[in-house]
């Protein structure tokens, strides 16, 4: 028998609170200054319609998440109305992936105050991509790190200008309203964060709903009163004080760009504004740290952004919207042809376009159609259990959204054909796919599959005969054997059993080292040859031992945890794992499976280490 299991529900509110904050945090660092730059002492005014957005953003995502708890990102909610415009979604998040990519490498540098940002966030994307080839999972707990610091410095700054927010000067909006709309979409740099969350709730602790909720609200709060704090402490600062920060180094580069004298200012900071915060109301020494920090907290951004590519180009191989070649696994359970594209297209990005204001008109118009179409196919889904008022509500914002990136697209072609770039060159890709019938390679595959599958059931339901059914056989004495198909190891797990007259599970762990968007894109063992293989070879010397097995297969990006899951999941009585192979640059990146079982094995579970 084949079992193909689910992915483990291992992702807690406080896992995926902080993969938030990595983008509506990381926003902070250039949004304030671009803000600021733009509508100077006019700037709370559109920082409060922003924040207004964000929270209706949050609520609607905090719906989408309770409607698809297998996955609610763009893909999966638009493939309910067409598996084209999930499609078009998804390119159109790849394009937002790209520039946040560039954006955040690009703004690090300017925190760090180095010569030729551009050319060292060309070298750190590049540097994050090597270190993604193997897949390090223990980039998210860096992550986690640098939030938690930013959050500390940032509050920081924030408490310090509090006795100056009175001295705040805020003027009236000037211009038309067709003016302040203009302003309005042109700083509308930080909900593709909530796409992130949404894609994750297939492997949310459940109820999904309540880990959701909790992910986003507390980062949301935080994101809204902090920053509206924030930019009164921008208008308390006097206009003096900005001048003075201005080196000579920065008037000479601006004359030579023919910046408005009035300009120069604020334009010295818009791309490191919280560091001038904190400089300002904290001090200089205070400053330098921070900087380092927030440009920790870009580059962990840019990683998230790179990951996210990636998996966006996985789902679409799995499901043969792209060449099959896409969905091709390393050693270290990362898509390797997706790495390379999601590394090297922003890496180009940022040196064809090394100035943050140019990749900030770039940034929008992906995840603001993105957000529309997700939102847009929610609300015209009549099956969606949506009560009256919330359809009502999300249907307003889906209407606001398309207003916002059809103002983009108008205001800013360059940025509307940067997006219809990537969308054409993904389209003509998947039409390309589709004349290869890829489908027609994958149905052979599963062809060669079902006769194993059918042989270990039949050997489990013969050797279940002496005791009269499958059940009475399903409830003797289990081991678990994670394995990759090792043959001693096998062997020997079918010689412990047969001693113990115990049923053998055989847990084969496909590990991926990136985010799975939904149930519908897991790959299954008739897309996974080794698999097939173990599956084979398993079956054979079952037979031969007279031993009943059954074959588990599943996909994980924790291969100890998932152990562990599967064990407590059937109720064995031993796990049986051989010692790895694998030297200490996959334990330093991965962690150590044997030591990641041992430590959340129940004690009713005797662990057995075969050397």
């Amino acid at each position: 028998m084949l079992v193909q299991g689910n992915r483990p529900r291992q992702l807690h509110w406080y896992h995926a609170g902080p993969m938030l904050f990595g983008d509506w945090g990381t926003s902070r660092l250039y949004v304030l200054g671009l803000c600021f730059f733009h509508a100077r002492h006019a700037s709370l005014w559109f920082m409060i319609a922003m924040s207004a957005l964000l929270v209706g953003v949050g609520w609607a995502y905090s719906i989408i998440c309770r409607l698809y708890p297998d996955g609610g990102g763009v893909y999966s909610s638009a493939r309910h109305k067409s598996q084209s415009l999930a499609v078009f979604g998804a390119l159109l998040l790849g394009a937002d992936y790209v520039v946040t990519a560039a954006l955040s490498a690009l703004d690090a540098f300017h925190y760090l105050d180095l010569p030729y940002p551009a050319v060292w966030a060309a070298i750190s994307i590049a540097f994050l991509g090597i270190l993604n080839i193997f897949g390090p999972t223990k980039a998210g707990a860096a992550a986690l790190v640098a939030a938690i610091l930013t959050v500390i410095f940032s509050s920081v700054i924030g408490f310090a200008s509090v006795p100056s927010l009175s001295h705040a000067h805020i003027t009236p909006l000037s211009g038309s309203p067709m003016s302040w709309w203009s302003q309005f979409t042109g700083i509308i740099l930080a909900i593709s964060g909530v796409e992130a969350v949404a894609n994750m709730t297939g492997i949310m602790v459940e109820p999904v709903e309540k880990t959701a909720r909790r992910a986003i609200w507390p980062v949301l709060i935080e994101i809204v009163i902090l920053n509206l704090v924030l930019t009164l402490a921008m208008s308390a600062i006097p206009e003096k004080a900005f001048t003075e920060k201005v080196s000579a180094e920065m008037t000479h580069e601006f004359e030579k760009n023919n910046v408005p004298e009035e300009d120069q200012p604020y334009l010295a900071h818009r791309d490191d504004m919280l560091k001038m915060l904190a400089s300002y109301y904290v001090g200089d020494t205070f400053a330098k740290v921070a900087s380092v920090v927030f440009a920790l907290l870009l580059l962990s951004a840019v990683n998230t952004a790179v990951t996210d590519l990636v998996s966006i180009q996985y789902m679409m191989a799995r499901d043969h919207e792209l060449p099959n070649a896409f969905a091709g696994l390393n050693k270290w359970g990362m898509p390797f042809i997706p790495l390379v594209i999601s590394v090297l297209v922003p890496l180009f990005t940022v040196l064809l376009v090394p100035d943050v204001g140019h990749l900030a008109d770039l940034y929008a118009i992906g995840v603001v159609g993105a957000v529309a179409v997700n939102l847009g196919s929610c609300v015209t889904t009549l099956g969606l259990p949506l009560k009256k008022w919330e359809r009502a509500a999300m249907s307003v914002l889906a209407v606001l959204m398309l207003a916002i990136w059809f103002t983009i697209a108008y205001e800013k072609p360059h940025a509307l054909a940067f997006a219809g770039g990537i969308v054409a060159v993904g389209l003509t890709t998947r039409w390309l796919t589709h004349q290869r019938k890829v489908r027609e390679v994958i149905s052979g595959t599963v062809a060669t599959i079902g006769g194993t599958v059918t042989s270990i059931g039949q050997l489990i339901e013969q050797q279940a005969g002496s005791s009269g059914s499958v059940e009475n056989a399903a409830h003797q004495v289990r081991f678990l054997v994670a394995t990759q198909g090792s043959p001693k190891l096998i062997q020997f797990a079918l010689d412990q059993a047969k001693s113990f007259h115990a049923e053998v599970l055989f847990l084969y762990v496909r590990h991926i080292a990136i985010p799975m968007l939904g149930p519908a894109h897991r790959p299954n063992i008739a897309n996974d040859p080794d698999a097939q293989k173990a599956a084979e070879e398993i079956k054979q010397m079952g037979e031969a031992s007279g031993v009943p097995v059954r074959f588990l297969y599943t996909v994980a990006d924790n291969i100890s945890e998932t152990i562990v899951d599967f064990a407590v999941t059937y109720g064995v009585s031993q796990v049986i794992i051989g010692t790895s192979k694998r030297g200490t640059l996959w334990r330093t990146m991965k962690g150590d499976v044997i030591q990641g079982v041992a430590l959340h094995l129940p004690e009713r579970t005797q662990l057995l280490i075969h050397a």
